[in-house]
């Protein structure tokens, strides 16, 4: 990427399921190869409710470029909340250029207002990070909870144990269907 012309290559943690050892090898690793030729940037979730801890490290590692969203704004349970990051970044001392103060009332006060549903770590959000499944699976996964009964928890750890990726949402449905002919099959024996 940085050959092609890219200026900051990302570590993406978009299941929320790095843990802080985790992404300090993986940001350090980038840091290294990158050198001088881009910055180190970590997109992070908090489906395990660690994308500031894990921002943190990454900063810690020599990444210099960190996402985040006014109250979490993301999927699955969300970013790192921005208004969180400024206010520990702050305590450590590293000049973000960003003021606290009004990060707290833009996030009270305007972006809140506009949230149908806040993100939080619930439990089909905590699977998703234990499991490693992508945050925009979440929505998909309760879509067809209502459609064919089957708890969103036990269809996104089936999607976990396939290994599916961004962009393989569709296959949720098959799963759905599997787990509710199989649901249906056992009480039927019963």
């Amino acid at each position: 990427m940085a050959d092609a012309g890219c200026q900051c290559v990302y570590v993406v943690d978009s299941a929320g399921a790095l843990l802080p050892d985790d992404t300090r090898a993986r940001v350090a690793a980038l840091v290294a190869e990158l050198g001088q030729d881009a910055q180190t940037g970590l997109h992070g979730h908090q489906n395990l409710c660690l994308g500031v801890a894990n921002s943190l490290v990454a900063y810690q590692e020599g990444a210099r470029q960190i996402d985040g969203t006014l109250c979490a704004l993301g999927a699955g349970a969300g970013n790192s909340p921005t208004e969180v990051l400024a206010a520990v970044f702050a305590k450590m001392g590293v000049r973000t250029g960003l003021h606290v103060p009004a990060l707290l009332d833009a996030a009270a006060e305007v972006a809140l207002p506009f949230i149908p549903r806040l993100p939080w770590a619930e439990r089909n959000a905590i699977v998703q990070g234990y499991a490693g499944v992508y945050s925009s699976f979440l929505r998909h996964a309760e879509r067809a909870e209502e459609r064919y009964g089957v708890p969103a928890h036990e269809i996104l750890r089936e999607v976990g144990a396939a290994g599916y990726v961004g962009g393989q949402e569709d296959m949720i449905i098959d799963i759905a269907v599997r787990l509710s002919s199989y649901e249906g099959s056992k009480l039927r024996l019963s």
